[in-house]
């Protein structure tokens, strides 16, 4: 039997909502200038997520407590509990996979004591004095279209060995699953893959993937169970030589 590892997106995946379209909606950063005009350079493809995090981000700062505020209202997926103790029992680690801000994600996860085996996002947070950090994940030399390099987390655990299922709902995702044995999508990424005709398991609820797994686990182990991909690398995603 082989090893499998689980990477999850955050918003919009494990979260029902985009936690990181709460806050910036809610305050008012969609209508600052430079964000209006990275975000439709990003809608035009002419610029990735690490040039719209630059203009969007940096209007949080100071804004600690309007943040925390915000985040109450946001909520897991249904079914997100299960699927973390069905992982545990399996002894399947699970790597929290985000283009958004740190803090946020850690906050929630704490509050709502989801235990994960690693959490990975952009270094945005607020430190202990209340100052506001700014950084973000990517430190791939050869690509900087994404604030997080998703493709480069799932590359490197395939070649550690594992069998990895992606969970995920966005354009981020389309880089970060394209490594993936398995997939597991809905909204724009599960319109994405079946546009190119990638195989993928559709999911709305983390009951959806549970029912999907449990009849079939040993087979996943095996490597065998269907819509396993083989080859699907994104052109858009370069690595070092």
């Amino acid at each position: 039997m082989q090893k499998i590892a689980v990477v999850t997106d955050f918003d919009g995946t494990l979260m029902e909502q985009d936690v990181g379209d709460v806050l910036m909606e809610g305050l008012g950063v969609l209508n600052e200038p430079q964000v209006v005009e990275a975000s439709r350079q990003f809608r035009e493809k002419k610029v990735g997520s690490l040039a719209w995090i630059e203009a969007a981000y940096p209007n949080l700062a100071d804004r600690q407590e309007q943040v925390n505020k915000l985040i109450e209202s946001v909520h897991l997926r249904d079914g997100a509990r299960d699927f973390i103790d069905f992982c545990q029992q399996k002894d399947v680690p699970v790597t929290v996979l985000s283009d958004g801000m740190l803090y946020y994600i850690e906050q929630i996860l704490g509050r709502d004591q989801v235990i994960v085996d690693r959490v990975i996002g952009n270094p945005i947070t607020y430190l202990e004095d209340g100052q506001f950090q700014f950084g973000v994940q990517n430190t791939n030399p050869a690509c900087k279209w994404c604030g997080c390099c998703k493709a480069s987390v799932v590359k490197q655990l395939k070649e550690e060995g594992w069998l990895v299922i992606y969970i995920g709902d966005g354009s981020s995702d389309y880089y970060g699953s394209g490594f993936a044995d398995w997939i597991f999508a809905r909204a724009s990424l599960a319109r994405y893959l079946k546009e190119e005709g990638t195989a993928y398991y559709p999911f709305e609820t983390f009951h959806d993937i549970l029912n999907i797994l449990r009849p079939a686990w040993d087979s996943f182990l095996s490597g065998t169970a269907t819509h396993r991909l083989q080859g699907r690398f994104p052109a858009a995603c370069k690595f070092p030589n």
